[in-house]
């Protein structure tokens, strides 16, 4: 599965089963997701989306199915014991290279107070990527233009909004040269004002052909953005397809009824 195919999927998930306790939180979940697709991950609460998103970078350990990043198997391995194949934890030098080649954006930033804006996206391409400081320093300064804040690259979080912490999270995703993005409801903590700056820099990375997969409760996003849209509900994916489709003739009640209650939730206030 390592060997190089150029049709092979970038993300391939099979049969994933994930328990927490006696509740089991992801009920054999299978898809894939090709070089420089955007898939978007959608609905309820509790319904597995983070979770799985979780279990793709390893975060999360899962008990059945297998996950592969660019053809290499997530967080185990397969052991021959007497005959048998035990599966096994990878190491954990195994699942930080995973991490560099599928980075992760997270709800809360997770910058680090104490560093600048600059600082904080250096740190991951410091520790794995063998180039002088001053390259690197001039690669991140290059992202945080990319992302537009040039300008607070001597800035501690303190001093950036809640929309900017959050294009600097991406920022450091990008110095690690990931394949593949993942993002986990990036915009829930912000002020609905400052959502579109965050959610135009994922747009920008979609049209540069980055491969991600984006869990969110932002509809018309999903709808302009996705490649492809998966509904979750309850462990299951019951919808897959293109968003455009979903949402003018979805399959399932479920989905349906999810809409109709987002949509009455998320009408303007009027006088």
């Amino acid at each position: 599965m390592d060997s190089k195919d150029d049709n092979r999927p970038m993300i391939q998930v099979q049969n994933v089963s994930k328990w927490f306790g006696s509740l089991k939180v992801l009920d054999e979940i299978s898809f894939d997701v090709n070089e420089g697709e955007v898939v978007v991950m959608v609905g309820p609460s509790g319904s597995g989306k983070s979770t799985l998103l979780r279990c793709i970078n390893f975060l999360e350990e899962f008990q059945e199915g297998n996950i592969y990043v660019d053809g290499k198997l997530v967080g185990y391995r397969d052991v021959h014991v007497d005959g048998t194949d035990v599966r096994r934890r990878q190491s954990e030098a195994e699942i930080s290279r995973l991490r560099t080649t599928a980075g992760m954006v997270f709800q809360n930033y997770n910058l680090f107070p104490h560093r600048t804006a600059l600082d904080n996206v250096m740190m991951g391409p410091l520790m794995f990527h063998s180039r002088s400081k001053s390259e690197i320093r001039d690669e991140c300064m290059a992202l945080l233009e990319k992302v537009g804040l040039a300008d607070k690259a001597s800035s501690f979080p303190s001093r950036l909004s809640g929309g900017q912490q959050q294009r600097i999270a991406i920022a450091r995703s990008l110095a690690m040269h990931p394949k593949v993005i993942l993002f986990d409801e990036v915009t829930s903590a912000l002020d609905p004002e400052l959502v579109e700056e965050v959610l135009r820099t994922i747009r920008d990375l979609s049209k540069e052909g980055m491969t991600m997969i984006i869990v969110t409760h932002e509809m018309q996003f999903a709808r302009d953005v996705a490649d492809r849209l998966l509904f979750f509900y309850q462990g299951k994916i019951l919808e897959d397809g293109n968003p455009r489709d979903i949402f003018a003739n979805p399959v399932t009640d479920r989905f349906k009824t999810f809409v109709r209650r987002f949509s009455q939730a998320h009408q303007p206030l009027t006088a």
